[in-house]
This record gives C-alpha cells, sequence and structure tokens, in this order.
C-alpha cells in the first residue's frame, strides 16, 4: 500500500487554505495513497510565541469547515485521511488540539494532545485542555492507523502504546519551525519508527508564519529509520511512499524489542513522585 504526508504552508484565508489542502489530498489519492496526513492545525496559522486572546476565533466545532474537507475526500477516494484541528468544544470556553481519523468519509477517532508545551515560542498551554485519552489504533481494514501530535514526539511512552495497541502506521502531525529542533527533528522519527517497528508519516507546516518559519521535511520513514519519501523544501507538496506492511512483523522479529520489555521494572515511568 502507499501512505502520504501533506505538507502545506497555511495562510490568514481558511478557506483558501482548506481549498488547497484537498487539492494537495487529491494528488495524494492520484498517487495511489491509502493513509494520507495533514500537518498539525492545517487549517489556520499556528501560535505565535505571545499568547493571544484573539486566536480563539479561529477555533471550529468537529464538524468545521477543516473536517468536512478531510472527511469528503475521504469519502470520495475511499482512502484515509487524518485531520488536526483546533477543536471548539462543546463546553463552551474549552478547547483542544485534535486529530481526526477518517476511514471511507466516516469518523473513527478523535484523539485530543495530551502533552502540551509552554516553552521555545509554543505557548500551548494557554490555549488548549490536554487531552485525557491515549492514542488508540484504528483498524482502516488494510492497517492499524495511530497518531500523537507534535510535542508528543518527545515523549516515546506514547509511540510504544500505538506498538501495543496492535498499530502499523504512526502519524505525527506537526507544527514544528525550532531550528534547534530541526536538528533532532528527523532523529526522533526515525527512532520511533526503529524502536517500535512501524511505519511513520509526519506531517509538517511550510513557510514563514510571523516570526516563525516551518522548515517542512514531512517524510515518510520506515521500520529500519529509512526515509522513503520526503516532500520538497519550501512549498506545499506530498511525500508518497510505497510501502510493504510485512516489513512491520519482519521488523518485530529482527528486533524484538516488544516482546523483552519488562513492564514489572517500569513503575517509577507512572509514579507520581
Amino acid at each position: 500500500m502507499k501512505l502520504a504526508a501533506v505538507q502545506l504552508r497555511a495562510t490568514d484565508d481558511r478557506r483558501e487554505t482548506v481549498g488547497r489542502a484537498g487539492d494537495l489530498l487529491d494528488e495524494a489519492a492520484r498517487q495511489g495513497a491509502r493513509v494520507a496526513l495533514l500537518p498539525e492545525l492545517f487549517a489556520v496559522p499556528f501560535v505565535q510565541p505571545d499568547p493571544d486572546p484573539d486566536y480563539f476565533e479561529l477555533a471550529e466545532k468537529l464538524d468545521g469547515p477543516s473536517n468536512a474537507m478531510a472527511a469528503e475526500r475521504s469519502r470520495r477516494h475511499g482512502i484515509t485521511v487524518v485531520s488536526s484541528v483546533f477543536e471548539a468544544a462543546e463546553t463552551p470556553g474549552v478547547y483542544y488540539n485534535t486529530a481526526c481519523t477518517f476511514v471511507r468519509g466516516e469518523l473513527r477517532s478523535v484523539y485530543r494532545k495530551s502533552h502540551l508545551p509552554f516553552s521555545n515560542g509554543f505557548p500551548e498551554k494557554f490555549y488548549f485542555r490536554p487531552g485525557g485519552a491515549e492514542p488508540e489504533v484504528v483498524d482502516t481494514g488494510e492497517t492499524g492507523v495511530g497518531t500523537i501530535i507534535c510535542y508528543e514526539r518527545h515523549f516515546p511512552e506514547l509511540s510504544r502504546i500505538v506498538a501495543l495497541r496492535g498499530g502499523s502506521v504512526l502519524c505525527v502531525p506537526v507544527a514544528s519551525a525550532s531550528a534547534p529542533m530541526r536538528e533532532v527533528f528527523q532523529l526522533e522519527l526515525r527512532a520511533h519508527a526503529v524502536f517500535n517497528g512501524l511505519f511513520v508519516i509526519c506531517a509538517n507546516r511550510v513557510g514563514k508564519e510571523g516570526v516563525k518559519d516551518y522548515f517542512g521535511l514531512s517524510a515518510v520513514y520506515g521500520p529500519d529509520g529509512d526515509v522513503l519519501a520526503q516532500a520538497g523544501d519550501g512549498g506545499d507538496g506530498v511525500a508518497v511512499a510505497e510501502v510493504d506492511l510485512g516489513l512491520v512483523a519482519a521488523s518485530r522479529r529482527r528486533r524484538p524489542f516488544l516482546r523483552d520489555r519488562r513492564p514489572e521494572l517500569y513503575g517509577r515511568l507512572t509514579a507520581m513522585e
């Protein structure tokens, strides 16, 4: 099967940005992608270093225009689309950074970012309430897909949960613009692929937004840590890779990290002190 990472430049015009995102999903489907991932909060500019109360005006319900487009393209092409939105919850004044997985147009998973930064120019705790559930794995009929969001790639426990729940594909929508972080960006993603024996799709924003310059590097990684496809530098694009899902089981036999875990020794990881 084929997996696709969508790389996108966001503008102040949500309608125009969502339209371009739809065109990129069309291109990914044309190239045969069965799973396509959009960047973090793809339809709107991302947060700037200084908290801005006006930013809340960009939030939308789960059935808003961003997800409506993603669901429509998922249905039209008969594929899985993972969309990321600035969610205005049903409870007034509550907002989430949310990833939604659509399988052939059906909403199958809602995952809310649980680890939120307030550092390096990303004051996300000001805007979003943290989610309270571990990542799910969605059975698409072809493979198992789990999602973690951006900052959460720094927490290996979450991708391990996806592997333990039977996931073969890890989706990571991101908004990454930090120059120092660029040096370890792909290192981290490759590590998630290797120590869990799964495929990783990472979709990043690209281009200048305020004081931030998003560096792209949207890509698909294999269970051996190889970069299987990467979007071009500096603009919109799709990275589509043909993958052999049999490599997931093969890599886990060759590197049996899941078999050799010792959870009885890991109590300190969840201790409150």
